[in-house]
């Protein structure tokens, strides 16, 4: 399970050459996002909260590291800077860093060298991360969400298959993103070429590489959620695909372990060009292997809680760090600042199976009262999060099934449910979204139906107006067939899709689109005046959607003033 060695390419890369290290010259077109030869991924920091942080460093297989880490407030302190030294590191490395310096910016740069060698010093490029109260003067948080980027689907399935032994590789660990973000950089207009590249049997990754490449260009935010189905150790139909074993009929539990460790990993590396200088947070999806009816569910928590840390029980949210309240610009908007609160929508369910019902789906005793109590806390402005919700229609992935219910659909109060349940008070979604409504919350952001919509749920307790915003999708195809769902198109539904450009399977409504389909993503924008939510194009994943070509990348197709 070691990271790729630099493999030399085939003809088709030749445009493109080798994978390369890193280099130290800063600046340079071709940097891969970390040092391949000494590191799994790049380095991963994440606050836990408004005043400690924690770096994550994780060592290449089979190597022990000297580090320093330096850190200041302002690049400009660097050589004065606060060094921490660790020898001889030869597994994942979390680092404390506590709110004892640091300004509206923390700078840090790591060296590091083979422990055994004692050899000449090597180095990051310098950091800088915006801290909670980067933006105290101006009142002003910035936050990105990206939803469902499936690149698990780029497994070898129907024609979309790979057989280039290099890709393949690359594809498995993840850094196949990296691969396309370098050839991003030195070509902005890059698309795999179905004729020359086997890339193009990967497009879920190219969308997300693009995707990340946009965010570097063009965004300052503070931190990124994302909003799940993004590691696929949930999605055991798709490991054949990827060169793994299939679990169908049940694995060695130490594969189940591996294979969790290698997801985790994977996802580090794929977003290796945002986690050294941007916070990344999770909200669990139904693919990322924590359901409660998934096999891999021990072992895929084990690893989160390793490589992707999360604030936990120190900051009186879960001790597995799968739900969590973030506190943000408390000196820019009042003693309460802006709270964001993150919940697990899938680990505490029937161990056994999918929800039959939409009321089976539960957040769990223990995390409903948890969520009762993070409402209460007095802040200026109030956001939650999850990848679906605690409902939905009572059909499975599409509207073609009826014996379990997948969470699809933007349904909130129990005026929503009558259509579909006996009971609509007994779902917990509508129990949820009163104490939200009690709360003041603002805004409900989910992901899995991978499209971008708002829809205003009604008035919350300080007569504010309360929503559920679907953030969209990176990945490459809008999923036409669900589009054409006569629920999905009701008016306890999404709407009408406008156009759906896929030449073959061109679909015109004859009205105006009512949401809007990948590849994009979600920026919020608060100030003490207002919020602004926009959904921007980030791929250029034509025809294969219902955003219309005249939207370029990195343009606003839709926004909304809250």
């Amino acid at each position: 399970m070691a990271g790729v060695t630099a493999p030399s390419f085939g003809s088709p890369f030749l445009q493109f050459g080798p994978i390369k290290a890193l280099s130290l010259e800063a600046g340079s077109d071709d940097l891969f996002p970390y040092d391949t030869e000494f590191f799994e991924s790049a380095e991963r920091i994440v606050f836990l909260s408004p005043d400690k942080a924690s770096l994550n460093i994780l060592p290449k297989a089979g190597k022990s590291l000297d580090i320093r880490l330096f850190r200041s407030p302002g690049s400009f302190y660097l050589s004065n800077a606060r060094i921490l030294r660790f020898t001889g590191v030869d597994d994942s490395l979390d680092i404390p860093i506590k709110n004892d310096f640091w300004g509206p910016e923390l700078y840090y740069r790591i060296e590091y060298r083979e422990a055994s060698s004692r050899g000449s010093w090597r180095s990051t490029p310098l950091r800088m991360v915006k801290t909670p109260n980067a933006n105290f003067r101006d009142g002003r948080v910035e936050a990105l969400f990206i939803g469902d980027d499936h690149t698990f689907d780029d497994a070898d399935m129907g024609t979309k298959v790979v057989t280039d032994a290099a890709w393949r590789q690359l594809r498995l660990s993840g850094d196949y993103i990296n691969e396309m973000l370098r050839r991003l950089r030195a070509k902005p207009s890059y698309v795999p070429d179905p004729a020359l590249d086997p890339a193009a049997n990967t497009l879920n990754g190219f969308c997300l590489a693009s995707t990340l490449q946009q965010i570097q260009a063009a965004e300052k935010p503070d931190f990124v959620v994302i909003l799940g189905d993004t590691n696929g150790i949930g999605a055991g139909y798709k490991w054949k695909g990827l060169g793994l074993q299939d679990p169908q009929y049940g694995l060695p539990a130490g594969l189940y372990d591996d294979y969790s460790r290698l997801f985790w990993i994977r996802m580090r590396k794929m977003y290796s060009a945002l986690t050294p200088h941007i916070p990344v947070y999770i909200a669990l999806g139904n693919h990322d292997g924590e359901a409660g009816w998934d096999v891999c569910r021990i072992p895929a928590s084990k690893y989160r809680r390793k490589y992707w840390r999360m604030p936990g029980a120190e900051g009186g949210n879960s001790a597995d760090e799968n739900y969590f309240s973030l506190v943000w610009n408390q000196n820019g908007f009042g003693a309460g600042g802006i709270q964001f609160i993150i919940l697990d929508s899938e680990s505490y369910n029937n161990p056994y199976r999918l929800p039959q019902t939409p009321g089976e789906w539960t957040l769990g005793a223990a995390q409903r009262a948890w969520f009762k109590t993070a409402l209460a806390y007095e802040s200026e402005w109030k956001s939650v999060f999850y990848h679906h919700v605690l409902g939905g229609w009572p059909f499975g992935t599409d509207e073609q099934t009826s014996d379990y219910a997948y969470g699809r659909g933007p349904l909130f109060t129990a005026e929503d449910y009558r259509p579909y349940v006996k009971s609509p008070e007994a779902v917990e979604q509508v129990e949820l979204t009163k104490l939200m409504q009690a709360a003041g919350v603002r805004v409900n952001f989910y992901a899995h139906d991978h499209i971008f919509h708002a829809k205003r749920i009604g008035t919350n307790a300080a007569g504010q107006a309360l929503y559920g915003i679907c953030v969209g999708s990176p990945k490459h195809m809008g999923e036409i067939r669900w589009y054409e769902g006569p629920i999905w198109q009701s008016a306890g539904g999404y709407g009408n899709f406008g156009s759906y450009y896929d030449p073959v399977s061109y679909r015109e409504t004859g009205k105006p689109a009512d949401f809007w389909g990948p590849s994009g993503y979600t920026k919020l924008t608060i100030t003490r005046d207002g919020a602004r939510v926009d959904y921007i194009r980030s791929a250029n994943n034509h025809p294969y959607t219902n955003i219309p070509p005249t939207a370029r990348v990195g343009g606003i197709v839709s926004s909304l003033i809250l």
